[in-house]
């Protein structure tokens, strides 16, 4: 595919703003979603369109939009926050605002994308999930449930298109500079006295550990797997996010669970 059309949301900032610089140097026509189009600076082969995943009339203003009406060869689904909260104090309005944005606006797009696919006879579309789509993280519990939704559906997505010239991508990223860092993150029931210590750490942790990688590397990964025809399903990108997932298959899960105690609760003893 030498010139595509790629929809590419959450493409304002962190990995989705360094998949849209990769596109348009490739010369692709690139429409990016941001929930602010109108503080975005102008660049040939981009348009910006607005989107806010927490907010059903703006994911209806979307799926409406005119970037539909021309073919669109590649959606990627890359738009999304990560809520930090201890399992049992985080509140139901963060914990629903959690899924409403990951999961449920997400798989609106999808399942629009996929009638834009099968009525064009072809088609890529991809999400971009985490490798806490297949394992889960103290105080990710809830970001993490949401990733191993998307990660499901994608699965049986991908068996459904077999048959098809339809491609699904999952790419599963570890930690990346920008990605919670910076911005991206939220909190729920970090006041929790059982949980201030750890939760403490773990931020200080976040933004000062070495262990992130640059967004451009995950992009990278997704470039590549935008443009590969084979049937491959799950791409991991970053540092250590292969390695963790291949602990995570080989090793028993009591020794698993001993290593992200041991990385996350700095050394607290898991039981």
């Amino acid at each position: 595919m030498k010139h595509a059309h790629i929809l590419v949301t959450g493409g304002s900032s962190g990995i989705g703003y360094a998949l849209v610089n990769r596109l348009l140097k490739a010369g692709h026509q690139v429409t990016a979603t941001t929930r602010k189009p109108d503080d975005q600076s102008p660049r040939p082969g981009l348009t910006w369109v607005g989107l806010d995943l927490e907010s059903n009339a703006s994911v209806d203003a979307f799926l409406n939009n005119p970037c539909w009406d021309q073919p669109v060869d590649i959606v990627v689904n890359n738009a999304g926050f990560g809520l930090i909260a201890p399992i049992e104090s985080a509140s139901d309005e963060a914990v629903r605002a959690q899924f409403e944005a990951n999961y449920f606006a997400t798989m609106r797009i999808t399942r629009h994308a996929m009638a834009h696919f099968r009525q064009h006879g072809a088609g890529t579309i991809m999400a971009n999930t985490s490798i806490g789509g297949r394992m889960a993280f103290p105080y990710f519990g809830y970001y993490n449930a949401t990733k191993h939704a998307l990660e499901a559906s994608y699965e049986s997505l991908w068996y459904e298109c077999l048959q098809s010239n339809i491609r699904v991508k999952i790419i599963e990223p570890g930690f990346t500079q920008t990605q919670f860092a910076t911005h991206g993150m939220r909190t729920s029931g970090a006041d929790h006295p059982a949980h201030v210590d750890g939760l403490s750490w773990l931020e200080h942790s976040m933004k000062t550990g070495t262990t992130a990688s640059d967004p451009d590397v995950v992009a990278a990964v997704m470039e590549g797997a935008l443009f590969d025809n084979r049937h491959t399903l799950r791409y991991a990108a970053g540092k250590h996010s292969g390695a963790l997932l291949f602990l995570r298959k080989a090793l028993p899960d009591s020794w698993f669970q001993a290593i992200i105690g041991k990385a996350v609760l700095r050394g607290q003893k898991t039981t």
